[in-house]
């Protein structure tokens, strides 16, 4: 292939042809988790109680972390596609897992990093959940999705323990170390602690993988499923509502299991996002599908093949323009959304740029040396 004439339906790591479905998705998702970051960093989110900031508040609103659920998902979809021949052939299987833990480690410790600068970044639990797959990666589909079961229940016993001890008066900011000074402070930010831990989100990742063995059956089932995802939100949101009308979320344990509040954790919060990420995901991939001549969805292809590199490239630029020259602050939702839409036309044009003269993105060419 010329250097300078690289298709927008390029080939993975393993040769084969990449599917739009998935770099559609990833763009799209990295537009929401763009949007939620620089509202997130710039505004005060107990300003405004219409509509439109109830929705996008980073720790209350309905689209908070749904975009990175989302991404999560799709993650482990591309993780099963990139372990199919060894989990059908048990073909170097030891290979796989060594290329999971290298390309984990280096995600954790770049996360790692990069959390001085951007904290909360996803790319530190992404590592996590990279180098944990490795452990059950040949499992059989059920038992991973037993795997994601009890990563969600886990999650909700956690918070509905911490939620009985302040009852109690008892003090659980142990659980939630500021910064990471020994392994058992490391151990707690990567599973219960901040913004994405492995309890409850392992769970998308591993809904993910099985999806992925299973990508044909569910792309031609993806109307049944669709529904189905959307019943599981509604029955959520209706049980809740029922709840709160009888005031039965009073109590703590209820509360918790019933909170779709992305740091409460509760059950209900990793059903409505796991049904959420499964809805975009299938949506999506077949409108990009339909559609994959539409310039639009070939420019959203190529961005998806390159999002490390504009998921550091948005970091930067936030730094450039608010924290470095000030001439952006905070004025409210408004300039978060337009920050973030100059920010994603800019991104989406050079990306698409970029892959098609280049090919892999830098950032990517990096991780694809270094993890294998």
């Amino acid at each position: 292939m010329h250097d300078f004439n690289h298709p927008a339906a390029a080939t993975t790591s393993l040769g084969a042809s990449r599917l739009i479905g998935l770099d559609v998705t990833r763009a799209i998702a990295l537009i929401g988790v763009v949007v939620m970051n620089y509202h997130g960093n710039l505004n005060d989110q107990g300003n405004g109680t219409d509509l439109w900031h109830r929705l996008f508040n980073v720790y209350s609103g309905v689209l908070s972390t749904r975009f990175a659920a989302t991404f999560v998902l799709v993650a482990g979809i591309g993780t099963a596609l990139l372990s199919r021949r060894a989990f059908e052939e048990k073909h170097e299987v030891s290979k796989l897992r060594i290329r999971l833990i290298r390309r984990g480690a280096l995600l954790l410790l770049g996360g790692y990093f990069l959390n001085h600068a951007w904290p909360g970044t996803i790319l530190f639990y992404y590592g996590a959940y990279f180098i944990l797959s490795a452990l059950f990666i040949m499992w059989k589909s059920r038992s991973i999705i037993l795997v994601a079961i009890t990563t969600a229940i886990t999650a909700t016993v956690v918070s509905t323990w911490e939620a009985n001890q302040a009852h109690l008066g008892q003090s659980t900011s142990w659980m939630h170390p500021r910064n990471i000074h020994s392994v058992k402070d490391l151990f707690l930010r990567i599973f219960i602690d901040y913004t994405h831990p492995v309890f409850p989100w392992l769970a998308f990742f591993c809904l993910g993988i099985v999806i992925g063995r299973n990508l044909e059956a569910v792309t031609k089932k993806w109307r049944q499923i669709s529904v189905m995802s959307c019943a599981i939100i509604s029955m959520c949101y209706v049980i809740t509502s029922i709840l709160d009308h009888q005031d039965s979320r009073s109590n703590a344990v209820i509360h918790v299991f019933t909170s779709m509040q992305p740091f409460t954790r509760g059950l209900f919060y990793s059903l409505t996002s796991a049904a959420i990420a499964l809805l975009a995901f299938l949506v999506i991939n077949q409108f990009a599908k339909n559609y994959q001549d539409a310039r639009l969805i070939v420019h959203l292809q190529r961005s998806g093949q390159v999002t490390l590199s504009l998921y550091l490239l948005h970091v930067l630029i936030y730094y450039v323009f608010v924290e470095w020259s000030s001439m952006i602050t905070a004025t409210g939702l408004e300039t978060a959304l337009i920050f973030a839409g100059v920010f994603w036309l800019f991104a989406i044009t050079i990306a698409s740029w970029w892959q098609h003269h280049f090919g892999q993105g830098p950032a990517e060419r990096l991780y694809r040396a270094i993890g294998g």
